[in-house]
């Protein structure tokens, strides 16, 4: 009977940290995903864009883009992007509970209102830095390019370590670097 119980409390431990692993792993690959998939809608807005601000510390201890789309003669260069009568998006970092190194992203659909994670769509979650985004770069003779990076982790404490993001995009709609 002794040696059932070892057996068994052994097979039980091996369960139960196989177990915990498997949901550890599920947890960093759906958020790994919501940031890539995140970093797709961004990168279609980039493109779509004719200016882009630099990044700006918002309300809420977290950083804001705007994007801005002047759409020519009333047709939509971009359709489906923005809403109707909309001139840009904004997107911004808004930190979670007050943390330093988790920040949820957004998207608001209207510069006109404020994005402050209440009515803006959420985009991902497990951002291990606000500030994301680089001040617009301008190089002669090429679209302006916006720098993003997003180092994504559900938990900071454990290994291996963020997974990280990173992109160039170049706003095609915007005129040429002079």
């Amino acid at each position: 009977m002794a040696v059932m119980l070892v057996i068994l409390s052994s097979l039980t431990a091996a369960y139960v940290s196989a177990q915990t692993a498997q949901v550890d792993q599920t947890r960093r690959f759906d958020a790994q995903e919501n940031a890539r998939q995140a970093l797709d809608r961004m990168r279609k807005d980039i493109h779509c864009a004719h200016g882009v601000t630099d990044p700006y510390v918002n309300d809420s201890n977290g950083f804001t883009i705007v994007m801005t789309e002047t759409n020519t003669a009333g047709q939509e260069e971009c359709p489906n992007l923005v809403q109707t009568n909309a001139s840009g998006v904004q997107w911004c970092t808004i930190p979670v509970g007050g943390a330093t190194n988790r920040y949820k992203l957004y998207r608001e659909n209207d510069p006109d209102q404020q994005c402050d994670g209440q009515d803006a769509t959420f985009m991902t979650d497990y951002l291990t830095s606000g500030d994301i985004w680089a001040s617009p770069t301008c190089v002669s003779g090429q679209y302006p390019t916006v720098e993003v990076t997003m180092p994504v982790d559900v938990d900071p404490s454990k290994a291996p370590g963020s997974y990280q993001l990173g992109d160039e995009i170049a706003l095609r709609n915007a005129d040429l670097c002079s």
